[in-house]
């Protein structure tokens, strides 16, 4: 049976990165059915650009502009909601596919055709698309995407825990991705990508991760820019707090809590939440050693002064 797959795609305000993910799309060993884009912009470029991609690309795109904006998550949820293929690959409009991502990805059903979700390796890229190699590296071992850990996941709650279900560039059964959904901003805050991750592990097993590289994750300096009111992590440290998992993988949660410490504990303070931020500050999840060093006693400062000062440390 021909594999029916749908690449979604939500973008703002990033025509030339949207089409650079387009191309990568339009390039791919194994072609979706379709591509699915939600479109917040404000203004109109965005559109005139699909309108005139959509004359000559023979895969069809289903587009739609939103008037008013959906934000993030409703807008992954439309594009969820509205996608025809028995597979979804979510994309970002400034991230890009490796040529053979989708037929690798798509292979990983021939190993074990009870999958409800397939992902490799991230290159980061930087805003110009240049690979920066040992970051990438670090990167995928940072996330425990390793050749030990290659193939079927013992638990995919583990794997959500411990970020190697990636952000994007994933393969996911279509009705998987519709029964979980994304949780609203006024729920999860920034930490949705994270939050559907794990809410798809607490209910679906069989997580495969292809020890490949299949994706190209770009930093780019608008997101960067936005960091001072990011709560992506401080959402994730409180997600995986609240939640409670078997024994067996106190291990992970505790092992990702204070990961996540430090960051959660700087976009606290940025976002004025002085007592969420000394919560996580002296909790075990933040030792000693950590209060002790160079960053820890920055962190302090930055709780202890006022906001204006603080933002100079």
């Amino acid at each position: 049976m021909k594999p029916s797959i749908s690449v979604c795609i939500t973008t703002y305000h990033r025509p030339k990165f949207l089409k650079e993910a387009l191309h990568s799309v339009l390039e791919q060993s194994l072609q979706p059915i379709e591509i699915v884009i939600g479109d917040d912009s404000r203004d109109d470029v965005t559109e005139k650009m699909i309108l005139d991609m959509q004359k000559s690309c023979q895969i069809p795109i289903s587009y739609t502009r939103h008037s008013p904006s959906l934000g993030q998550a409703r807008n992954v949820n439309f594009i969820y909601a509205k996608a025809q293929g028995h597979k979804i690959v979510l994309l970002h409009d400034d991230d890009l596919l490796l040529p053979n991502a989708l037929e690798d990805l798509h292979s990983c059903w021939d190993i074990n055709p009870d999958l409800v979700a397939a992902y490799g390796k991230q290159y980061i890229m930087s805003e110009e698309g240049e690979v920066d190699l040992e970051q990438s590296h670090n990167l995928n071992q940072m996330f425990f995407r390793t050749s030990d850990r290659a193939g079927l996941q013992k638990s995919s709650v583990e794997a959500a825990i411990l970020h190697q279900f990636p952000n994007d560039c994933f393969m996911i059964l279509a009705s998987a991705a519709k029964d979980i959904k994304w949780r609203s901003y006024e729920e999860v805050g920034n930490g949705g990508e994270f939050d559907f991750s794990l809410q798809l592990g607490l209910k679906y097993k069989n997580f495969f991760f292809l020890d490949t590289y299949t994706a190209k994750y770009r930093l780019s300096r608008a997101a960067m820019s936005k960091s001072d009111n990011d709560d992506a992590a401080a959402q994730s440290f409180n997600i995986v707090l609240n939640t409670d998992v078997p024994e067996e993988l106190a291990w992970a949660k505790e092992f990702e809590l204070k990961r996540a410490a430090p960051i959660a504990i700087l976009q606290s303070i940025n976002l004025g939440k002085k007592k969420q931020a000394l919560d996580i500050y002296f909790s075990k999840y933040h030792p000693l050693s950590k209060r002790l060093s160079l960053g820890g006693i920055r962190r302090l400062l930055k709780l202890l002064l006022p906001r204006s000062l603080g933002k100079l440390l």
